[in-house]
């Protein structure tokens, strides 16, 4: 009977810690399955969302487009001409100075063609216009032949800029070409100048070719020798399509941007591109003005994507 009941309560026992396991598998694991369950579905619900690409998108309108090409002049007097010397020699004697007006057969320099043992008597160097002293290239005591100028005057009737531009710009600088010159004697100014003369070649060392423009300075402030910085306007377009350089991408040559559609789903476009001004390019072909262009976050999208549009 001991036996019979000793059995009983092993029985039991196991029972109660069956029990026991079941009461704790429905008390602490369905509750922590019943909330991950929720937590998958939170999560479901946040990728959806989270699967929008956030852009910043830009309403396309007409804009204008101003090329320009931008370098150094320096001031010349086109019609200054040159004094030499009828000898070779020492240069004895400078008459005048850099500025100084000088009337036609004024003596300007003289040159003493004396050589060892033989003496000869001094040559004198003469205006060979009326005009004002632009350049004395030599100073006295220098060696002097007929074939170095001895002075260069300019009449200062109408003065030139020279200018170099590269040889890539040519096509797109002609006769009447307009710009703009500013001076550091004159900050606060600007003179206007067209383009007036073309070279005929280009340099070879420096691949570029030199053009003359011609100012419309009425004060005469400006004055042979200085230096101005010259900026050329160039191509010029009027109400075009332009988008920001940085919405453009590439896939090998082929351009490319995205726009947003009605449904709030990106759009790829190819696009055909024309006049480049600073960060501004112009679309020829692709694009239109009712579109919504992405210019910001289009890296990282493909045709199709759901997006989110940043205010």
């Amino acid at each position: 009977m001991k036996q019979k009941s000793s059995k009983k309560r092993i029985v039991g026992l196991v029972v109660l810690i069956i029990l026991i396991v079941i009461a704790t598998a429905l008390v602490v694991i369905n509750p922590f399955q019943y909330l991950n369950g929720v937590a998958v579905n939170a999560e479901a619900g946040q990728s959806v969302a989270g699967s929008l690409v956030a852009v910043r998108v830009l309403p396309l309108e007409p804009v204008n487009l101003q090329n320009t090409i931008k370098s150094n002049g320096n001031v010349v007097d086109p019609s200054s001409i040159d004094a030499y010397s009828e000898v070779t020699g020492t240069l004895k004697n400078l008459f005048v100075s850099v500025g100084d007006r000088v009337e036609k057969d004024q003596v300007i320099a003289t040159v003493d063609p004396s050589r060892a043992a033989m003496v000869y008597r001094e040559s004198e160097v003469k205006a060979p216009s009326s005009g004002t002293i632009l350049a004395l290239p030599f100073v006295v005591g220098s060696m002097v032949s007929p074939q170095a100028p001895i002075a260069r005057l300019g009449m200062l009737d109408h003065l030139e800029v020279l200018v170099d531009i590269a040889e890539r710009h040519i096509g797109s600088v002609g006769i009447g070409t307009e710009a703009l010159l500013h001076f550091k004697a004159f900050p606060n100014q600007s003179f206007t100048a067209s383009v007036s003369r073309l070279g005929l070649a280009l340099n070879p060392a420096t691949r570029s070719l030199e053009i003359a423009l011609s100012i419309d300075d009425p004060e005469k402030k400006i004055k042979s020798g200085m230096y101005p910085s010259v900026t050329l306007f160039t191509e010029h377009l009027e109400d075009v399509l332009a988008i920001p350089r940085s919405a453009l991408l590439y896939s090998g040559q082929e351009a490319y941007v995205f726009i947003i559609g009605s449904d709030d789903l990106a759009q790829r476009k190819t696009v055909s591109v024309g006049l480049q001004v600073d960060d501004m390019i112009q679309i020829v072909d692709g694009l239109s003005f009712s579109d919504r262009l992405v210019v910001e976050g289009q890296s990282l999208l493909t045709d199709g994507t759901p997006v989110r549009i940043l205010q």
